[in-house]
């Protein structure tokens, strides 16, 4: 199977800068130019330079990653994670070191060409748009860079207009446009060409609820109507749960985790919480029984009341097994003769999983949500 993006064993490394060291070569003890320790000339600056490189740091260490196509693919990961390298590794604006990496089989390193006919990427950071344009001037400009013939180009900017809701506006100068409408043209300019793969770096990232939301929309709607394959990269969990297929959690330039959102939502954690409101009860000796009760079902982890300096009680908390039968936690309640308002489960979310999968649970002690993990 002829996969849309593929990545075998991806490695990339930067070159660090280390501490000084007390004595380097080409540099004097005395004073030049004003300063301890200068170099004696251009050459001696040259080899200090190189001489004061440090170690490589390893952005990416081993990536392996299958993308179907017609899929909305998300990488989620920590600032650092080496999300953004990873995308422009895809898209031919870095090289990598070791490895390979395809993009509808086709070489990253020896096919750029190719790759670039097949794939279009849309960062935060790009701009290359003429100010003193209109919307429409700005696309037009750019379908006759990309070669496009006059009818097709015509056809195409007014269906992509039409498609990110900026036609009311295309005759409007870029510098009135907000960021979200920026978004979109930088969304229209991708994909003038029409190719099958589109990258994205936070694809939303500064943009307001509203036209975040829409911005997803429209990325739905491409893979729907026009099969297009997505990737992109985001620090936005709930983003990612909403709209991804499947996502990868990328920590210190590895894959830790790869899966459907739900199937790592579920992966870190065996419990669940079952809650349980009452109506019009007082908490007693009778009820202390059965909480006691409750605490002896199989599958059953803790049990919290809640209860108030007056006795009321409110309801219950249970720590379950994810996949438990709560039939006999049910029977045991109704024996009790108490009246039940509402009961909800509080499932683990993406947020607690990419905590845990990443180890960041010290730095935001919140996030584990009260679930047990695995060990």
């Amino acid at each position: 199977m002829e996969y849309a993006i593929e990545t075998v064993g991806l490695v990339k490394r930067y070159p660090t800068s280390g501490p000084p060291r007390r004595e380097i070569a080409g540099f004097r003890g005395g004073f030049v130019g004003g300063h301890i320790g200068g170099p004696a000339s251009f050459g001696g600056l040259i080899r200090v330079l190189r001489g004061i490189k440090g170690p490589f740091v390893e952005a990416l260490r081993g990536v392996d990653l299958k993308i179907k196509e017609g899929e909305i693919f998300g990488v989620l990961g920590p600032n650092g994670a080496g999300k953004t390298t990873l995308i422009k590794i895809l898209c031919t604006l870095v090289i990598h070191d070791e490895g390979e990496a395809y993009v509808h089989g086709f070489d990253v390193k020896k096919e750029p060409g190719k790759v670039l006919k097949n794939l279009q990427a849309v960062l935060p950071e790009s701009r290359g748009f003429a100010w003193r344009l209109t919307g429409l001037q700005n696309l037009e400009f750019y379908a006759l860079l990309y070669g496009l013939r006059k009818k097709e180009a015509e056809e195409r900017i007014n269906y992509l207009l039409d498609l990110t809701g900026l036609k009311e506006r295309a005759h409007d100068g870029y510098q009135r446009y907000s960021t979200g409408m920026q978004r979109k043209l930088l969304l229209c300019r991708a994909l003038l060409q029409d190719t099958p793969i589109l990258l994205f770096d936070e694809p939303t990232v500064g943009l307001d609820p509203s036209s975040a939301a829409e911005f997803r929309s429209m990325l739905q709607r491409l893979v729907r109507e026009e099969g297009k394959t997505i990737f992109l990269s985001t620090h936005n969990l709930y983003e990612a749960q909403g709209m991804c297929d499947r996502i990868a959690i990328l920590d210190r330039g590895k894959i830790t985790a790869c899966d459907t959102p739900d199937n790592i939502r579920y992966m870190m954690f065996d419990e669940k919480v079952f809650n349980i409101t009452f109506l019009d009860a007082v908490f007693n000796d009778e009820q202390a029984k059965m909480v006691n009760e409750l605490e002896e079902v199989a599958g059953v982890h803790g049990v919290t009341p809640e209860v108030d300096p007056e006795r009321n009680f409110h309801g219950l908390s249970i720590r379950v097994d994810k996949d438990m039968d709560l039939s006999g936690i049910l029977e045991v309640i109704m024996k009790s003769g108490l009246k039940i308002r509402m009961m909800n489960t509080k499932e683990p979310t993406l947020e607690d999983a990419f905590m845990a999968i990443t180890g960041r649970q010290q730095e935001q002690p919140s996030g584990l949500g009260g679930y047990r993990r695995r060990s």
